[in-house]
Formats: C-alpha cells, structure tokens, sequence
C-alpha cells in the first residue's frame, strides 16, 4: 500500500510536465488504477524480452485490450472494415473450437497457463500472431476470451442495466428486451455473440465431454458480463447469484440465431 501511494504521488507530480512525459505518467497513473481494482497477475515465468518490448509500446499504440467497444471498433475499422464485431473475439472464439475445446473437460472453468495467456495476449495485440499462433490449447484461448470481456473498460452490459438484469434475471422474455432493445449496438451484438457461442457447447455429447452445463458457464461468465459499479464485498458476494441466474437465463432462452454467419 506505502509502495502504491508513492507510485501514485510520483506518476500524478509527472503528468503536468512536458507532453512526452506527460502522455506516459497519465498512461502508467491508469494502468496502476486498473490493477489496483482488479488485481495484479502472477505468472510462474519473468516477462520475456518480447513481451517487455510491447508492454513499452503501449503508451504510443492503443491496445485492443483494457479498451472501450467504441475503440476497439475504431482500432479495426482499417485491418478489419467489414466485421461488425471486435475480430479478437471472433478470433478466440474460432480458436476454442479449432483446437477441440467443445470436448474439453473443464472449458472455460478450468484456467488455461497464466504464461501462455499472458505470450498469446501479447502476440495477438503486437500482430504477430498471423506468422505463428502461439498455442493449441483450448483452455488457453477461452482464459484469454474470458479476460478480454473482463478487461473492457465498460462492461459489455453497461452499469445503467445492471440493476434491471439483476431484478429481472429470471424473467425470460425480459431479460431478451434488454439485451436487444436497452443495449448499444455494439454490446447487443457482442452480448448476443457470447451466448451463441455459449449455446453451442450444450448438445448432451459436449456436455458430457466438458463436464459444463448452463449452470457452470453461467457461474463462470456472469462476472465477465456484469460488473457491479460499487466497492462494498458485501454487495458483490450477494449479487453474484442473481447475476448468475439472468446469464444463465439469456443462454437458456435468448434467440441468438439471427447471429448466424456475423463477424
């Protein structure tokens, strides 16, 4: 804690000197906001020299990662122009199925390497993921795809529903209002894209394989979808059933196939 509060002392003295400076103690006095409410990550291996390099690049080259919808869609509007979705998702996605995740136990429940995580992150935000993929573990994709849309700067579901979503979570024909008529367009269809992609792991075989039903990809994406906007544990150890129970109930019930052969 006496280290963070120097940190922030330091960086927020910095932020008023000239724009070189400046443009890097405002980008580091962010970062240290978000991993001080989110928590840091430990990985069992140091950063290597290429992931170092590309953290350092972060201040000058926008991330596709720990941004708004509106500036990821911004961020592709020239490498990717006719998807109507952040292609990262898509891609993660694609990568789940190719690399057999539809029969993997413990899919999306049980994590993927923190270090292989942390390698396929940085390369797919550097480009170099084109020449050679880092990995073909499943587990390591869906980690990846979990953290995106926990990442998000707002979440996918924007905090002015929370409420509402939580009131009504197992209300069906509710719960399909809000995400297709309450939602911005973007998060309608990246909301819509989850739960489709969600759904297609609930055929009795896969099931079976996975050993994850509706519940357990509920439990396990709820906080990747929702995010309360307050600080009392007490409020988030209550609500989370309840923002359990409306995913649950969007991948039960929520009609996703007008998503069919959207990217």
């Amino acid at each position: 804690v006496r280290f963070q509060s120097y940190l922030e002392g330091y960086l927020y003295k910095n932020i008023d000197l000239v724009p070189e400076i400046t443009h890097y103690a405002t980008y580091c006095h962010e970062r240290l906001a978000f991993m001080v409410e989110r928590g840091p990550k430990m990985g069992s291996e140091k950063p290597t020299e290429k992931t170092l390099c590309h953290v350092m690049q972060l201040p000058v080259k926008k991330s596709i990662f720990a941004a708004t919808l509106g500036e990821v869609m911004n961020l592709q509007q020239y490498s990717h122009p006719n998807h109507h979705l952040p292609w990262v998702l898509t891609l993660l996605a694609e990568k789940i199925v190719e690399y057999g995740g539809h029969n993997t136990l413990g899919i999306f429940r049980v994590p993927g390497d923190i270090d292989m995580v942390t390698a396929l992150k940085s390369a797919i935000d550097s480009g170099e993921y084109t020449s050679n993929f880092p990995t073909n573990d499943p587990s390591v994709c869906a980690s990846l795809f979990k953290e995106w849309l926990r990442e998000l700067y707002d979440p996918v579901i924007p905090h002015d529903q929370y409420d509402v979503c939580l009131r009504s979570c197992e209300n069906p024909n509710y719960c399909a209002t809000i995400i297709n008529d309450q939602l911005p367009n973007i998060n309608r269809l990246v909301v819509t894209y989850v739960i489709r992609f969600l759904q297609s792991f609930l055929t009795e075989e896969r099931k079976t394989a996975t050993r994850m039903n509706a519940d357990n990809l509920a439990m396990v994406f709820a906080p990747n979808l929702l995010r309360y906007s307050g600080t009392d544990l007490k409020v988030v150890m209550d609500n989370a059933e309840s923002e359990m129970k409306f995913v649950r109930t969007l991948i039960n019930h929520l009609d996703t196939s007008y998503m069919d052969g959207v990217v």
